[in-house]
């Protein structure tokens, strides 16, 4: 895919990987949470790959075990309890880059197993909920591809003024703008075609702003993460994207907002 424009590999990927995501979302159950299981697997890797410096193997290893087994712990446990998992898990790897000497690294071995899990837990107990998991879950994925959407046509046709060039250089205040206009009209949309819950449209279009901002700043998070280690792509996996982190550096804040908006509208216990 050399010969291809970035644009072009984007769409090209997009195309390849969209249809099996939207159908481990539609199945749901085992099939969507073997999906986040390997997104997760390749993510800890990506994160231990830039931000560790030795014991590549072991620490990916308990990241992805600990992140898949608070995935798995989901059917039997309550949310709270899963997180209790990343945190046994945090410390396990906390524990080993203390001992291998990596002292300059602890931050990035602890909060690697929260930053992965979170967002992946939130993401199957949205799928899990009864009658509308699918609805609400695949509703945020339309919010976050609007967000992605319309911010790089309107950045590459507008341009103007750069949010952060020391961070990201090709974002601009013109595609965050044209990003949370697309997550608005696409937030609407969704709820009135598929969630169909009994909000008003300026709560539903505010809620769609507010996921486009936290779906820019997880990509900003993302973006300082590699320039802190050096690094262009969390890998190069996703031709036209580059790594899985890349990919999904949408759902870190958006996926847990919105479970927490769900937990607190149904009153259920953490």
């Amino acid at each position: 895919m050399s010969s291809l424009s970035s644009l072009q590999q984007r769409v090209i990927s997009a195309l390849v990987l969209a249809p099996i995501a939207i159908a481990a979302l539609y199945f749901g159950g085992i099939f969507f949470m073997l999906f986040l299981a390997g997104a997760a697997a390749i993510m800890a890797y990506e994160w231990c790959r830039a931000g560790l410096e030795s014991r590549l193997g072991l620490l990916t290893s308990i990241m992805a075990i600990t992140v898949i087994a608070a995935l798995a712990g989901l059917y039997a446990l309550r949310p709270y309890e899963s997180c209790l998992i990343l945190l046994a898990g945090a410390l396990l790897m906390l524990m080993v880059v203390w001992v291998t000497g990596q002292r300059n690294r602890l931050v990035s071995a602890f909060f690697g197993p929260f930053l992965i899990g979170i967002p992946v837990l939130s993401l199957m107990w949205l799928r899990d909920l009864p009658d509308i998991g699918f609805a609400i879950a695949f509703s945020l994925f339309l919010v976050i591809w609007a967000t992605d959407i319309g911010a790089y046509f309107s950045g590459k046709t507008i341009g103007g003024p750069k949010i952060a060039p020391s961070i990201s250089p090709n974002k601009t205040w013109a595609g965050l703008i044209g990003g949370m206009i697309s997550a608005m009209a696409v937030a609407y949309l969704a709820n009135h075609f598929l969630v169909k819950a009994d909000v008003a449209p300026i709560a539903m279009m505010g809620l769609g702003a507010i996921c486009a901002i936290l779906a820019q700043v997880g990509d900003f998070f993302e973006s300082a993460w590699k320039r802190h280690y050096g690094i262009k792509d969390a890998s190069n996996l996703i031709p036209g994207h580059g790594g899985v982190m890349d990919r999904l550096d949408g759902v870190f804040l958006t996926a847990p907002l919105l479970a927490a908006l769900m937990l607190i509208k149904n009153g259920t216990m953490l």
